[in-house]
């Protein structure tokens, strides 16, 4: 049975990343056709777009009745985003010099990411909880694009080719929903095979996987020397995750746990969002030597998580 599960696990996760590049492709085609602003297609639409795969992950796990995975996915893939994902990014580009569309909502995106690690302190998520971080992430989203201007001088007359994109788009999301399924299934019996707790696997292995199309679409921007829009793919998924998928799993499946059992990963969770707040603030850049903080911050995560569950 564990072959058959890892096999299992390994083709879902494969066609998780891969359904939601094109997922994210496709958005952007249709952000494209409509002559939306670059900010509003990279932070707002590419950024949360690209949740997806811990988003359904999280859901398929909470109408499985195992809230933990998804909650778990949701803060490692934070993690690896604000420490790997940027330190990568950082590291391939060098420098990343930030626009003030950025830097003039680092204290909002300190208070979404720290919404969640509140509501936990008295050991649960309840339904309550994620009404409440959805609709900060409404609000969140809202005062961003309030901001920014949105829409170009000139509407967009190819609404044939945005209706086509849109149309693959959802069957992107068709797929991306039932491969998620098969990730949660396969976690959990991988647990129950190896005696691993789900929520470890769901933090490190699934977190990691699903970090996978920011990280292909923020290299991608760097390369293509669109360094802020790489950072800002990560950041509104970050904040989106915090909120919005969080709230979406609590609001199917209550999380009742102990908070000492993500009281370590939430922390450091809030900490990395700090620290590249931080950096961002008094240089407005992050640069290459960054990124080896970066790396060593996750490091040390995945070492005191490991040995809180392993001893």
């Amino acid at each position: 049975m564990i072959f058959e599960n890892a096999t299992l696990f390994f083709i879902s996760i494969v066609i998780v990343i891969k359904s939601a590049g094109y997922a994210t492709k496709y958005i952007i085609d249709i952000a494209k056709h409509l002559r939306l602003s670059e900010f509003f297609v990279t932070f707002v639409i590419a950024g949360v777009i690209s949740i997806m795969p811990e988003l359904f992950i999280g859901i398929n796990s909470a109408i499985a009745g195992s809230s933990a995975i998804g909650i778990g996915t949701l803060i490692g893939s934070n993690i690896a985003d604000l420490t790997l994902v940027i330190g990568i990014i950082a590291l391939a580009g060098k420098k990343i010099m930030v626009n003030s569309s950025i830097t003039r909502n680092n204290n909002a995106f300190l208070a979404v990411t720290a919404l969640p690690v509140l509501f936990m302190l008295d050991g649960q998520l309840s339904r309550d909880d994620g009404i409440i971080l959805v609709v900060a992430f409404l609000f969140y989203m809202s005062q961003l694009i309030k901001k920014e201007k949105i829409f170009s001088k000139h509407d967009s007359k190819d609404v044939i080719s945005a209706l086509k994109s849109m149309m693959f788009f959802i069957a992107c999301l068709a797929v991306l929903f039932v491969s998620a399924h098969f990730v949660v299934e396969s976690v959990v019996g991988i647990s129950h095979e190896l005696l691993i707790p789900s929520v470890v696997i769901g933090m490190f292995l699934v977190a990691f996987g699903t970090t996978m199309p920011e990280m292909a679409f923020s290299l991608k921007a760097v390369l293509a020397k669109h360094k802020d829009i790489a950072l800002g793919n990560v950041l509104g998924n970050v904040a989106a995750d915090c909120t919005l998928s969080m709230g979406i799993v609590a609001i199917i499946a209550p999380v009742e746990t102990a908070f000492s059992a993500f009281a370590t990963s939430m922390l450091f969770m809030v900490f990395s969002a700090l620290l590249v707040v931080t950096l961002l603030q008094d240089g407005k850049k992050i640069t290459s030597n960054d990124s080896f903080l970066l790396f060593f911050l996750y490091i040390v995560f995945a070492l005191i998580e490991l040995r809180h569950y392993f001893t």
